[in-house]
């Protein structure tokens, strides 16, 4: 047996010893046979109702109880008696994606789920054939259809990663705000006192501390210096003779502060990022890959979350800010005409993380229910039909979700990647809050929902009847992590409703 996920490996393992449970307390109880007593009395009493036309009643209840028992007896013998052995090391992460993407995934116990696999590890489950046939074609056609996607960049996973990168180490977040302080502020003001009019390259590319414009144009970050004293950097007689040497370092300029080798503040700054993102960045944009993960790292958002609240950009985020371009006019002018994707899209990322794990739990609860399901419907074939087509609609939902991730990718390649390479469109993306695209990003958000609402649609126009079943389920489920998702947004919008009461009580003062 298969598993796409740690999670799913441990819960539908788990699954599977609470069915084995369940099966052994209606067997030694003897309530196995209740549903059997009853079918049996209902054919004798139907028989006793047929006119004497019909011939012996007895020879004719006979072969029809025949028949009861005899069905009961092979459902129970394939579909109800646990019968294939199935531990935590025979149930094998499928990795036949990943090695057709290149993508390095962790051992089991390499990974965040190593303690509860090894709580389970050494605990036997039995498997009924015919749900071991289930499960293990429904596995195989899943995955076979999954590989005729091809394979995506998966750039919102990647998104996700660098956007939940934190600047942990306080000194070093201190620093990013003395460089914005004591560079930054500087060359962004020189520019515009010197410059009647900026092309849109330029106001992209002096959009955060790291421009590669300050850096590269001369008179900016060339000409400033630090203005407090620096360890990294010994005191230089012929550079810092305007400063005091205080032994405590000298005064770099910007460029040597933000660009030196090992020591400079980049270098420490890429160290925030785990070596999986960075290699994730790097084989997405080769040429660019630095400025796409620092462009959000030392943003005033990532500042605000990671620390205190103060950012270089726009102070205690309270309106008490510096001046210098803050972000926040863009983010209020948007208030009106993106209001459904603020609301919208951080209730959609935390459902499109939400899922997979509600997959697993919705496959676990199926494989539960199975003994009990199967002694209410009196172990009629087609309960287990209907048990059948609900286990592969399940298992096959990870198909459209990997389809609505490759549609994904593919439009967000098309809007901001061009054939040469990613663009600074690209880089803008990484770092943005979602305030772009915004039409593309609901559509596609409730892709992961209406696919496979669609899918489960589809299987009950076949005349099994759980394609509304199925829905409910998954869109009940996935509600919660919605709706908190969502909750972001309303929290944004109560600090802006603050900052506009209070910016107008002023003004009438």
């Amino acid at each position: 047996m298969t598993a796409d996920s740690y999670l799913e490996m441990v819960l539908v393992l788990m699954g599977w010893l609470i069915n084995n449970a369940l099966w052994t307390i209606i067997t030694t109880t003897g309530i196995f046979a209740i549903p059997l007593a009853f079918k049996i009395a209902g054919v004798w009493l139907k028989v006793r109702e047929e006119g004497d036309d019909e011939g012996n009643k007895g020879a004719l209840a006979l072969p029809r109880m025949e028949h009861v028992i005899y069905v009961a007896f092979v459902v129970i013998m394939f579909c109800a008696m646990p019968i294939q052995d199935v531990d935590i090391s025979t149930m094998k992460f499928d990795r036949t994606r990943s090695s057709q993407c290149g993508v390095n995934v962790p051992k089991p116990d390499e990974s965040g789920y190593g303690p509860l696999i090894a709580e389970l590890n050494g605990q036997t489950a039995k498997i009924p054939a015919w749900w071991y046939l289930v499960h293990s074609l429904s596995k195989g056609i899943t995955h076979a259809a999954i590989a005729s996607i091809p394979c995506g960049n998966d750039f919102r996973t990647l998104r996700f990663e660098v956007q939940h990168t934190k600047l942990i180490d306080p000194v070093i977040r201190q620093e990013v705000q003395d460089f914005a302080r004591q560079c930054y502020a500087k060359a962004y003001y020189k520019l515009k006192n010197s410059n009647p009019k900026l092309t849109a390259v330029t106001v992209d590319s002096v959009g955060w501390i790291g421009s590669s414009y300050f850096l590269n144009t001369g008179g900016y970050y060339d000409y400033y210096t630090s203005t407090a004293p620096l360890s990294a950097w010994p005191y230089n007689e012929g550079r810092d003779s305007g400063y005091p040497d205080v032994g405590r370092g000298g005064y770099p300029t910007c460029k040597d502060w933000w660009s030196a080798s090992g020591k400079g503040l980049k270098s420490r700054l890429l160290d925030s990022f785990d070596k999986r993102t960075v290699n994730m960045m790097k084989a997405k944009s080769p040429n660019n890959w630095e400025e796409s993960l620092l462009r959000w790292l030392v943003s005033p958002q990532n500042t605000h979350m990671s620390g205190s609240g103060d950012t270089y950009m726009i102070g205690n985020q309270q309106g008490h800010g510096t001046g210098i371009d803050t972000g926040i006019k863009e983010f209020l002018s948007g208030l009106g005409a993106f209001s459904a994707q603020v609301t919208q899209l951080p209730a959609f990322d935390a459902l499109r993380q939400a899922l997979p794990m509600v997959h697993a739990i919705l496959l676990m609860a199926i494989v539960i229910c199975i003994p009990l399901v199967m002694l209410f419907g009196a172990y009629d074939p087609k309960v287990v039909v209907t048990i059948t087509f609900a286990m592969f609609a399940i298992i096959f939902v990870p198909f459209w979700w990997e389809l609505g991730g490759w549609l994904d990718d593919k439009l967000i390649q098309l809007l901001y990647a061009s054939y040469k390479g990613y663009t600074n469109n690209f880089n803008n993306w990484i770092a943005s809050i979602g305030s772009d695209g915004w039409i593309m990003n609901l559509v596609l958000g409730a892709m992961y929902v209406v696919l496979p609402m669609f899918w489960f649609g589809a299987v009950s126009w076949s005349g099994v009847n759980i394609g509304q079943a199925l829905s409910s389920a998954v869109d009940k489920a996935s509600q919660g992590s919605q709706q908190a998702g969502a909750k972001g947004p309303g929290v944004a919008g109560e600090v802006v409703k603050t900052v506009a009461t209070k910016g107008a009580s002023k003004a009438k003062k």
